[in-house]
């Protein structure tokens, strides 16, 4: 217990780190109040928005005042929609998470398996064939995999739709055609490097005393590797992989906009060249908060297969 409330201390001081570092950035890139009105209003205009929104105010003020509205989930409005930021994050990251949530299943089905798989057979031909399609999956360009999935499915073949997201009332197969080729995409850079993740860890386990001390037993291989070998292979796997989820659900903005998909990732980048200060600092919050709650979930799971985590 003492280990998880450890951890959370930590996450906290990040989340309130990432707070200050929003809140600074809202007067390092100009006046709020300026970006809020437009540059043709007036100085009275301009001096009337400035009281109302607080900002003639001193600075520690206001950012007491910021911090208490971020602990209620109010990061004010957004300069460009004109409505209250937080609906417009949560809308968003409910659309990235029908890319991301699917992507990072494929991701952990497709890795695991093949990972304890090349480290198997480690040397062999299915090991080389398994490492050369990772280290390409972790090289290759999203933005590039993605205009040449677009070009040979959508414009040569004309099987999928080349951007957009179905209308909420489609049958799911028409949301599922949507859905596919940014998901799968979406999905190789964390598969390639969840799949040399797992082959490292279950090379490093095969040769531990437990696993000879199962094999002597006369245990068949097959039980050996996936009951006493994976089980701890799986610690370092799930730390990538809760790095590897946050990444995906808060930084997917280069897939999202190849794509056109109107996720968090995209919203993120237009309102970075839109200089949407509010949505900004609450998306630069979620996301801080999205990997310290994936990491905290992370090393509950730890507990789980390894109790003498704790103790270290």
């Amino acid at each position: 217990m003492f280990y998880l409330a450890n951890r959370l201390v930590q996450g906290l001081i990040v989340i309130l780190a990432a707070l200050t570092l929003a809140f600074l950035m809202m007067f390092v890139i100009g006046d709020p109040a300026l970006m809020y009105v437009g540059p043709d209003a007036s100085a009275e205009v301009l001096e009337a928005y400035r009281v109302s929104l607080g900002f003639d105010r001193p600075l520690i003020v206001q950012y007491f005042e910021f911090m208490r509205n971020a602990v209620q989930l109010d990061f004010g409005v957004s300069y460009r929609h004109r409505i209250d930021v937080v609906p417009i994050i949560g809308e968003r990251l409910l659309r990235s998470a029908e890319l991301a949530l699917p992507a990072m299943l494929l991701a952990a089905l497709v890795s695991i398996p093949v990972g304890v798989i090349s480290a198997v057979h480690r040397n062999s031909w299915i090991d080389y064939v398994a490492r050369f399609v990772a280290l390409i999956g972790q090289a290759a360009p999203n933005f590039w995999v993605g205009i040449m999935a677009i070009l040979f499915f959508s414009s040569y073949l004309g099987i999928l739709p080349s951007s957009g997201r179905a209308d909420p009332g489609s049958p799911i197969w028409v949301q599922a055609r949507y859905i596919l080729m940014p998901m799968v995409i979406l999905s190789l850079m964390p598969m390639a490097y969840l799949t040399r993740m797992m082959r490292s860890t279950v090379l490093e386990v095969i040769n531990e005393d437990y696993v000879r001390t199962a094999r002597a037993k006369g245990l068949s291989e097959t039980k050996v590797i996936y009951v006493h070998a994976l089980r701890n292979a799986l610690i370092p796997y799930i730390t990538l992989y809760a790095l590897q989820f946050g990444w995906i659900l808060a930084g997917s903005m280069v897939i999202e906009t190849v794509f056109a998909w109107p996720g968090f990732g995209r919203l993120l980048m237009d309102s970075i060249r839109m200089l949407d200060i509010p949505v900004v600092a609450a998306g630069l919050t979620t996301v801080a908060a999205l990997y310290i709650g994936l990491n905290l979930l992370a090393d509950m799971l730890y507990t789980l297969l390894d109790p003498r985590v704790v103790n270290r």
